[in-house]
């Protein structure tokens, strides 16, 4: 192996290195600013469905930077190229068991992972563009309408609760 060979390999494992605690920091300091946005929101008298439409936008602008800082960077900084190689490798052995692996995998991303690694992981069995562009938007949408549902919730339920402490009825 040459020394050039050698060094790129080394930048790269370093990039990856760097790159995905990065990403997923990224990720929980996103959850950590939407409840709060949402809480200052809430505060403010806004209906859920602006909220809604808010949150998805805001889904739809990350996620499109994630993907193109993981396309520009060539490097899987979400892991999901490796967790698809993973998966269509157990496919391969047992495919009853890839099947189920997969439609897990495909809640998960959905709900909680978000369309950014949803779409990297399903992009090479869409075979457009405008595919992807509608399984961003589409999954998306899912995703801030749970978390806007999740997010109520808790604002909802932390709101009574200081409300029986101070002795009053909600």
């Amino acid at each position: 192996m040459s020394d050039e060979t050698l060094t790129s390999q080394c930048q790269s494992r370093l990039l990856l290195a760097t790159l995905v605690p990065s990403f997923y920091l990224a990720e929980w300091l996103l959850v950590a600013a939407t409840a709060s946005i949402f809480s200052w929101l809430r505060h403010l008298g806004t209906s859920q469905e602006l909220i809604w439409l808010l949150f998805w936008a805001g889904n739809l602008i990350v996620s499109a930077a994630f993907i193109l800082c993981n396309d520009l960077l060539r490097v899987d900084i979400t892991l999901m190229q490796g967790l698809r190689k993973l998966t269509e490798a157990t496919s391969r052995r047992a495919s009853w068991f890839g099947l189920l692996l997969e439609v897990g995998l495909f809640v998960r991303l959905l709900l909680w992972d978000g369309p950014c690694q949803l779409l990297i992981y399903f992009r090479s069995r869409l075979p457009s563009v405008p595919l992807q562009i509608t399984l961003l938007i589409i999954a998306s949408g899912i995703q801030m309408f749970v978390w806007t549902k999740v997010y109520l919730l808790g604002y909802d339920g932390i709101g009574e609760l200081l409300m029986t402490l101070k002795g009053a009825q909600p």
